[in-house]
């Protein structure tokens, strides 16, 4: 946030229901709760926002758009699922057959999560010791609902996007996202040699790519 912030840019990163510090019991949850939250989200921005949706978060921010088109400037998918109406997350991840997930996954009420001794090497295999292991004590499930809802487009989406790939993405390999950024005809596609999580492994990098996706709004 305050490097986006250096580069001009109004920035805010929310926690999704269940997720981070909101205390939505898992169950509870939906795909359509996600939407919920970024529009109540947008509604407080003075002015339309892009929407960054990194993992899972790419469906989040596909349904949003869906259901409320007009109230955004462009979707920014990071290292994401990007769904095509119908489809779901748990059946985009069972189609990568590269991804590390599969293999260090544990399925359990309330959701799915990886096991904590092999997060750095699925989540952080680029990121410093110390940054990894911070955000692995942070690591929460991801609830089931979500995972399995199908995105619902109730209005067209006619919003520029764009894709920002990671190359050492064990969690969603890049031919993966390469794919998914090739179906929803992303306008713009940038390519940052990390982990999954840009954000602890090369900020700099990723804002710099976010900066760049800004034009798409204009």
């Amino acid at each position: 946030m305050p490097l986006l912030r250096e580069r001009g840019h109004e920035a805010q990163a929310i926690d999704l229901p269940a997720h981070g510090e909101d205390r939505t019991p898992p169950w509870q949850v939906t795909l359509d709760s996600y939407a919920e939250a970024i529009g109540c989200a947008a509604e407080r921005l003075p002015d339309k926002p892009i929407l960054v949706g990194h993992s899972m978060g790419g469906a989040a921010i596909t349904q949003a758009a869906g259901s409320a088109p007009d109230a955004y400037a462009a979707l920014v998918y990071l290292c994401a699922f990007a769904p095509l109406p119908g489809e779901f997350v748990a059946k985009l991840g069972v189609q990568d057959t590269g991804t590390l997930i599969h293999r260090h996954a544990t399925l359990r009420i309330p959701g799915i999560q990886i096991r904590a001794k092999r997060a750095a090497d699925v989540f952080y295999n680029t990121c410093p010791p110390a940054d990894a292991a911070w955000a692995t004590a942070r690591l929460r499930p991801d609830p089931l609902r979500p995972l399995l809802g199908r995105h619902v487009q109730r209005a067209p989406i006619r919003l520029a996007r764009a894709y920002i790939e990671c190359s050492e993405d064990r969690a969603v390999s890049l031919q993966h996202q390469r794919w998914m950024a090739d179906r929803i005809d992303a306008q713009r596609v940038a390519t940052l040699k990390t982990d999954h999580s840009p954000f602890l492994s090369a900020p700099e990098e990723l804002a710099d790519a976010l900066d760049a996706t800004v034009e798409l709004a204009a």
